[in-house]
């Protein structure tokens, strides 16, 4: 089973990239992977909304 660790929205020259970590755990509850790392650029409308929203958000923190 994969545990998401980690993530972050960074804005990049291609558009939004979504960069996360994970670890895998087996089924005994032991880490067989940690610190794994992967990446992909926002394309889809619906992901679109929500990292609109989640800017508006911190925005309103700020």
């Amino acid at each position: 089973m994969k545990i998401l660790t980690g993530f972050a929205v960074i804005k990049d020259n291609v558009g939004n990239r979504i960069t996360y970590s994970y670890s895998e755990v087996d089924g005994q509850g032991t880490i067989t992977s940690s610190n794994n790392k992967e990446s992909y650029i926002v394309l889809d409308d619906e992901t679109k909304n929500l990292v609109t929203q989640l800017e508006a958000k911190i925005k309103e923190r700020l």
